[in-house]
């Protein structure tokens, strides 16, 4: 007689012995399944945002947990509106979208900003959706959408976020886009800066040796002095890692240039920013990394910058083209206007740059 049939359970067989059935991978390719994967309250963690240098392109990645089971969510926004929703069976997935390969910048966000930042992309990409059905229907009639689920996607994130469901009201958004995370300070090294005027085509340029240290802040007074500006000017710097300026209120999603180092946003040879003093634009790129100089130095140069009176490129052209011809009496009052008198557009003088640069310090 059987163990069984006795009313005695079988003994158990030894653990190395036992079969373990596998559980099935998780499939989150179909998003009529994503209602199904979590189930009662939801858990946000690893929150962070990712920024590809010199791309427009953010990303929000953060892990959702119910009970025992775990997603990751990656939320691409491309300029400022949701782009793509996905979900990662493995969290650490959707934290490293932009980690392979690229220099990328990241930085942490508390559970509830990373809710506001999604919901505004979120906001925004409804919002135009619904501006498009309105104003311009037969534009959803020129081709298919590539993203036919994102709505149905976006409705089951906000119900695992908690977020309210869009109402498509006129609003304003309520956060700004986070600007990508500025790196740590390095050691400080010097640079050698080529800067150059974006117009006219004879080039007016600059090679100043200067410090990674120096504030972008620093940097306008060295600029200003290499080109004879009024430091007053109101000015500004366009980066890998966004705008930085001396009144942060004066274009959105600009920071302060006084807190943020030229090293920290420029760090090999080849690297570049924009500088712009009011009608005037000036690239500036690294040509080299050199042992750090006391003070800032002109290395080099040609061509005198142009007059103050000079509000841009137009300005300039004209008064150029009035210096061809100064004695007619037309091209004199616009020589007066223009601040030419005296001027000699292929003027440079290093040592006359490297006093007023010595003055700085």
């Amino acid at each position: 007689m059987s163990p069984v049939s006795r009313g005695r359970k079988p003994a158990k067989r030894p653990k190395h012995q036992r079969s373990h059935r596998t559980r099935p991978p998780l499939d989150v390719t179909r998003v009529e399944r994503w209602p199904k994967l979590l189930h009662g309250p939801i858990e946000l963690s690893d929150c962070v945002v990712q920024g590809q240098v010199d791309q427009d392109l953010v990303v929000l990645a953060a892990t959702l947990t119910a009970g025992k089971r775990s997603v990751g969510v990656e939320v691409v926004v491309n300029d400022r509106q949701v782009d793509v929703i996905e979900l990662h069976p493995d969290p650490e997935d959707a934290l490293a979208v932009l980690r392979g390969g690229f220099e990328v910048t990241e930085a942490p966000l508390t559970p509830e900003e990373f809710r506001s930042q999604v919901e505004t992309a979120l906001i925004v990409k409804a919002d135009g959706d619904a501006w498009i059905r309105e104003k311009v229907p037969k534009l959803l009639e020129l081709g298919t959408d590539p993203r036919p689920d994102l709505p149905e996607r976006a409705a089951q994130l906000r119900r695992w976020l908690g977020l309210p469901a869009y109402e498509p009201l006129p609003r304003m958004p309520s956060a700004d886009p986070l600007p990508l995370v500025l790196p740590r300070p390095t050691p400080v090294t010097g640079l050698w800066l080529a800067v150059a005027l974006t117009e006219p085509d004879d080039a007016i340029w600059r090679r100043l040796e200067v410090r990674s240290d120096v504030t972008l802040a620093g940097l306008h007074r060295i600029l200003a002095a290499a080109f004879d500006l009024d430091e007053r000017r109101h000015h500004r710097f366009e980066t890998a890692y966004g705008g930085f300026s001396v009144d942060a209120q004066s274009c959105e999603g600009d920071r302060l240039d006084d807190e943020v180092t030229l090293g920290q946003v420029v760090t090999s040879p080849g690297h570049r920013l924009v500088y712009e003093v009011e009608g005037w634009r000036h690239w500036i790129r690294v040509e080299k990394l050199v042992d750090p100089p006391r003070t800032a130095r002109c290395l080099g140069g040609e061509r005198a910058a142009p007059p103050p009176e000079c509000e841009d490129p137009s300005g300039y052209e004209t008064l150029l083209e009035a210096l061809r011809d100064p004695d007619d009496e037309e091209n004199e009052e616009l020589i007066e206007e223009f601040g030419g008198h005296g001027f000699d557009p292929e003027w440079f003088d290093r040592e006359v740059v490297n006093r007023r640069l010595a003055r700085l310090s």
